[in-house]
């Protein structure tokens, strides 16, 4: 079961295009199920990724969409206590039952709130991407 903040690692999932990546950390942003293009699903999630190089990081950050992650923001055991970045423009669609998952954190309730107002700016700027090659 995983809600709203929480902090998922899924085993492996579908790309936009539908390539199959391993073992990647999302954030829950809605659990509440729906239907979307005609397909269910139980809950939505952006990605979330490392930096590389303090040169990738100031690029990251550069893009609007991109929201820094701090390691004092994340409270978990398995966490790794790296910096990084949610792709908050990309709206990832699951349902549990195709997947495997496991919830390893959550992010602070002052994290969740300024990631949650980033993707609703973004989305009423019609720039959000629906990734539904998990449903």
């Amino acid at each position: 079961m995983c809600r709203v903040g929480d902090i998922i690692v899924v085993k492996e999932f579908k790309d936009r295009n539908g390539t199959v990546v391993p073992k990647h950390s999302f954030v829950v942003i809605s659990d509440e199920a729906g239907i979307i293009e005609s397909y269910s699903y139980d809950f939505i999630s952006n990605i979330m990724c490392s930096f590389h190089s303090e040169n990738h990081k100031k690029r990251k950050l550069k893009i609007k969409s991109n929201l820094e992650i701090v390691p004092n923001k994340i409270k978990g055991r398995n966490v790794n206590n790296k910096t990084g970045y949610i792709r908050a423009d990309d709206l990832f669609y699951f349902k549990k039952d195709k997947i495997e998952y496991k919830v390893i954190g959550r992010l602070s309730d002052d994290m969740l709130d300024k990631l949650i107002k980033l993707v609703i700016s973004l989305n009423v700027e019609n720039k959000t991407k629906d990734t539904i090659t998990n449903l």
